[in-house]
Order: C-alpha cells, then sequence, then structure tokens
C-alpha cells in the first residue's frame, strides 16, 4: 500500500501548475502597475515639494546674511544657456541649495533625464519672485509666493511655497471661476 502511494507523488511540476503560476503573476504585475505609476507621482511630488522647502531655507538665509532679497537681472531671460536660471541657482547655492534643488523629478523625467549638471543642460525647474532690496518685502504678504514650479506636472496646478513656507497648489491659491487674480493681504 505504501508503495502505491509514491508514484503520485513527483518531485517537479506539471506543465498545467507552472502556467497557472505564470499567468498568476501576469496578472497580479498587470494590477500593480496602475498603482506604480500612482506612487511614483506621489514621491515626485513629495521630492518637489522638499525641494521648495530647501529653496525657501535657502532664501531666507540669504536675506538674513544680505539684508534683501537677491536682485537679478530680468534682460538675463534673453541671454544665452539659461543666465537667468544660473544667476538664481549661484545666489543661493552657497546657502544649500545646488543645482538638484531646482530640478523637479517630474519635469527631468518628461524631458528624458537630461544630466542637468552639464552646463548644457543647465536649468531650474522653480521661478523665483523678484522683489526689491528692502529687507522686509519678501515677508510682506503671508500668502505671497517665493518659488513657483514652471509648470503643472503634479495635477493641480503649478506648486509654489509661500511667505509663511507652507507648500501649496495653484488651484488653492485662485479661486475658481472667479474671474480675477487674488490680492495679496497687505
Amino acid at each position: 500500500m505504501h508503495a502505491s502511494a509514491d508514484w503520485r507523488s513527483s518531485e517537479g511540476f506539471t506543465l498545467l501548475e507552472i502556467c497557472t503560476a505564470i499567468a498568476v503573476i501576469f496578472i497580479l504585475a498587470l494590477l500593480m502597475i496602475p498603482g506604480y505609476e500612482t506612487v511614483r507621482m506621489r514621491m515626485d511630488k513629495v521630492s518637489c515639494t522638499n525641494n521648495l522647502r530647501q529653496l525657501y531655507v535657502s532664501a531666507n538665509a540669504y536675506v538674513q546674511e544680505h539684508g534683501s532679497w537677491p536682485q537679478v537681472n530680468p534682460a538675463l531671460l534673453q541671454a544665452p544657456n539659461h543666465a537667468y536660471d544660473n544667476a538664481w541657482i549661484e545666489a543661493f547655492m552657497p546657502y544649500g541649495a545646488g543645482r538638484a534643488t531646482w530640478i523637479c523629478p517630474t519635469i527631468e523625467r518628461d524631458l528624458g533625464g537630461p544630466d542637468y549638471t552639464q552646463e548644457a543642460n543647465y536649468r531650474a525647474d522653480y521661478i523665483a519672485m523678484p522683489f526689491d532690496i528692502k529687507r522686509y518685502t519678501p515677508f510682506r504678504w503671508n500668502n505671497y509666493p517665493w518659488f513657483v514650479e514652471r509648470g503643472n506636472v503634479h495635477g493641480n496646478g503649478n506648486l509654489m511655497i509661500v511667505t509663511s513656507g507652507g507648500v501649496a497648489e495653484l488651484t488653492e491659491m485662485v479661486p475658481k471661476n472667479s474671474g480675477a487674480s487674488p490680492a495679496p493681504s497687505p
């Protein structure tokens, strides 16, 4: 009786078992792909938010040391090789905001991942708002943006960091169907 049970036990798998296991793995992989994209988008937004916070900290340190906001010449917008972006990057670099801080991971991926450390690829994915040379002007309005993301790449409008240090999306700052821009509160 014991010998007849041995012929049923096998050391390998049948073709049907292998095909079933592959099919189950394939179905699980298909179910995970949309979830992976959502997680990646959320991680990119978190990374972008951290970049904005680092720019905020660097700008605060710059203002404390120099007594005013950096005065970058707007004429540099017309200059070649991202001269305007580079002027902002160089102003805040000594305060911890290196080139990588100015790069949004979503925009970086959409552009095909160019090496932003190469001079030909220098850019800034965040726009610094200009202020005058008075020390307290950047702090005058609570919800005035200091840095704004160049594009709506995270879904609810451009990310921005405001005077209070909070990160907001453009849709949070501008009421829908208002027809007017919100005026900064004095």
